[in-house]
């Protein structure tokens, strides 16, 4: 009967060495998963703030194209109604 019971427990501790290995392998795999999803993000993440970059700068440029035309139109108006003829 001791004899049973000390197998059984030889058992028992090969089977929870077996398992913590597999825990062990577990861990390592979700670790490495985990860093390589920190690295997309990251890449993710600096890639839009350089596409946020370049549409800034492409707003602020068209804003100042647009500022310049609309001057443009203000000029032209008030050169228009300067040079308009009364009763023409």
């Amino acid at each position: 009967m001791a004899d049973d019971s000390q197998a059984a427990l030889y058992r028992r501790i090969k089977e929870l060495e077996s398992r913590i290995e597999q825990l062990r392998i577990s861990r390592r795999v979700l670790m490495r998963l985990v860093e390589k999803s920190e690295v997309e993000k990251w890449e993710i993440v600096n890639r839009l703030r350089w596409e946020k970059e370049q549409l800034q700068t492409r707003n602020h440029r068209y804003a100042r194209a647009i500022w310049q035309k609309n001057k443009e139109l203000v000029f032209l108006a008030g050169k228009l109604q300067g040079h308009i003829v009364p009763g023409a």
